[in-house]
């Protein structure tokens, strides 16, 4: 829309908002520009101009005569031509939807509030809002002096400056409180819609007096701001207001009609008769319908309650009859049992096409209590199988914990009768050499009968009586070679070669210096010895590989020149292999405390080195007799220079 006089043009959006564009600078804004501000000023300091000058000749009409006229509503309070309409247009605009119901109702006859006449206004008489004429319609007063001038004032006033008011005394005219409402009502009427512009709607009310009321420019445009946006809580509210005064009315009008609302009522029906009432046509037709439903529906559940009621004690009735029949079974068919029926009212009361539909629902009930009470003896059946499985099983698992307890006992007393007689042979038996036929009456002779216990059969008692025997023999194996360590010591023993018969020789001479030593009495005669022998054989060949290592150590010199690499590679693999062992001889010596099992002195006196696995061959225990233990003869383990 081209803003004529200017270069900017008024655009329209599609969702209804406007703003401004300038055609030549392509600048756009939301905010009126101050050229088409100046424009809108221009003519309506035109439009004011034309007024003032239009307000002669009724200064004119007032000299003359008496009058009866208002500035609100001249029209309608003179009684001209334009009377009838003006007052249409005028009541549209002043009246909201919560006035016109209640003068409708008024119009009929029903009761209504005061405060809906005062919103119609007084066709009697009128008063102006800023005090300058009051006349009546039926009386004749010539006005003063003052009044044409008040007059001629108020319509010649019209332009936007902030230095606008009345030329009256505000002692005269009303408080600004009063002034405040009067222009709200004022901007009501002229039916000022919620979050609407200043600017646009400024032409509606600028020549109103109310508007003229309100000195300030600023203060009246502050109450148009405050007005439009709270006017949309206020439509709401009194539309919510009309509506329950449209809803109350219906209401009274369902209160006086209820003799003619049955069950049966149908909304055509209803609005048939009623429908000429006002307070029928106030409301929508989906709330009169709605209305009437909640009206007819409980009248309407009451009666299908009774015939529900009524069906349930025939059907109660006719099934009692059914019961009384005992020949009736779940096999039985209602062709055959209806006719013994026929003279029973109860029969009778009864539809013929739930007649039959009655019975099969019996005897379904029937069939089914069979059904139910085979699954319950069934049921009944499985609950006792399961009891004696229960059974059963409580007394295989009490069985088996008494075998398990019975077992654990036996085991108990078993160990207990190995321990004292293992107790009885440490007390009776000392000898290692000692044979199970000659001890056995000896231990059947203790005095607690620790010999005849019967958890320990005969079998028992000799593996028992021979283990016993071999520890004997294993403790004075070991005491025995431990007593040979001691007399015969690698390092020292050197000096008894150069004797033809020596220790490491000749048994007797070896006889002879071991048997003071208790150890020596103690080891069975037969092995004494083998064992020496061994230990003998063992200490010559240490000696031997001593010996040899030795000679090589030290330096071949010929002419006081060193061997020549060719000369030390013509050695001989034998020397070499000698070599080697040497080696590792030396390491064994070096590393033999880092070794966790053996220690030196056990070497010493329990191992003998074998050359041919270059390892040592343990004959006894390695470990003292205290801690109990014992290990078979013959057990080698790896040589401890291979663990470098």
């Amino acid at each position: 829309e081209k803003l004529t006089g200017t270069d900017w043009a008024l655009v329209s959006t599609n969702d209804g908002k406007k703003y401004y564009y300038n055609t030549k600078s392509q600048a756009t804004s939301w905010q009126v520009p101050p050229e088409v501000a100046e424009l809108r000023k221009k003519q309506l300091q035109e439009a004011s101009a034309k007024a003032t000058a239009n307000s002669g000749p009724i200064a004119n009409l007032a000299e003359k005569g008496p009058i009866s006229f208002s500035l609100n509503v001249p029209a309608v309070t003179t009684g001209g031509r334009e009377s009838i309409g003006h007052k249409a247009s005028t009541t549209a605009l002043g009246s909201t939807a919560l006035d016109l119901i209640k003068k409708k109702l008024q119009d009929f006859g029903a009761p209504v509030t005061a405060s809906s006449l005062s919103n119609t206004g007084s066709v009697s008489g009128t008063s102006n809002v800023n005090g300058s004429i009051v006349t009546e319609t039926g009386g004749k007063s010539q006005p003063s002096e003052s009044n044409k001038e008040k007059l001629k004032g108020t319509i010649a006033e019209g332009t936007l400056s902030d230095s606008s008011s009345d030329s009256e005394d505000e002692d005269s005219g009303p408080t600004k409180e009063e002034r405040i409402l009067q222009f709200k009502e004022m901007l009501k009427e002229k039916g000022v819609a919620p979050f609407s512009k200043w600017e646009k709607e400024l032409p509606k009310i600028i020549f109103d007096p109310r508007f003229k009321a309100i000195p300030s420019y600023t203060e009246r445009r502050s109450i148009f701001e405050h007005y439009v946006r709270t006017r949309a809580d206020e439509e709401r509210k009194e539309k919510r207001a009309a509506q329950k005064v449209v809803i109350e009315g219906f209401k009274q009008l369902l209160e006086e009609a209820s003799e003619d609302i049955t069950y049966k009522t149908e909304y055509a029906s209803f609005a048939k008769k009623w429908g000429y009432d006002p307070r029928f046509e106030a409301l929508d037709r989906k709330e009169r319908e709605s209305l009437l439903n909640e009206r007819v529906l409980p009248l309407r559940k009451a009666v299908e309650e009774r015939v529900k009621a009524i069906q349930a004690a025939a059907v109660s009735s006719f099934k009692a009859m059914l019961r009384e029949k005992s020949d009736i079974n779940a096999n039985s068919r209602w062709s055959r049992i209806k006719d013994s029926f026929r003279s029973d009212s109860r029969y009778k009361a009864v539809k013929r096409e739930d007649r039959e539909a009655l019975f099969n629902e019996y005897v379904s009930e029937l069939r089914a209590a069979e059904q139910e009470a085979e699954r319950a003896a069934k049921a009944k059946r499985e609950e006792e199988e399961k009891l004696r499985e229960r059974k059963r099983e409580m007394l295989k698992r009490k069985e088996r914990e008494e075998q398990e307890m019975e077992r654990v006992r036996v085991k108990a007393r078993r160990k207990d009768a190995t321990t004292s007689y293992q107790a009885l042979l440490k007390e009776r038996i000392k000898d290692p050499e000692a044979s199970w036929t000659e001890s056995r009456p000896k231990l059947e002779k203790d005095p607690l009968g620790r010999a005849a216990n019967p958890e320990l059969d005969l079998a028992d008692q000799e593996r028992l009586f021979r283990e016993h025997v071999n520890g004997l023999y294993e403790r004075c194996v070991w005491e025995y070679r431990s007593l040979l360590a001691d007399v015969i010591v690698v390092d020292t023993v050197t000096k008894y070669l150069e004797d033809e018969k020596n220790i490491l020789t000749s048994w007797s001479e070896a006889k002879r210096v071991l048997k003071p030593d208790p150890r020596y009495a103690r080891m069975p005669r037969r092995e004494r010895e083998v064992w020496w022998h061994r230990y003998a054989e063992d200490v010559q060949r240490r000696v031997k590989v001593t010996t040899s290592d030795r000679n090589e150590n030290q330096p071949n010199v010929d002419n006081g020149n060193k061997l020549t690499s060719a000369d030390a590679g013509k050695r001989s693999p034998s020397s070499r292999k000698t070599q080697s062992r040497r080696c590792n001889w030396m390491a064994i010596e070096k590393n033999i405390g880092k070794h966790k099992d053996i220690h030196v002195e056990e070497l010493k006196c329990y191992e003998t080195f074998d050359s041919a696995s270059f390892g040592f061959k343990k004959y006894a225990r390695r470990s003292t007799p205290e801690d109990g233990g014992v290990k078979k003869e013959d057990e080698t383990y790896p040589p401890l220079g291979m663990q470098l």
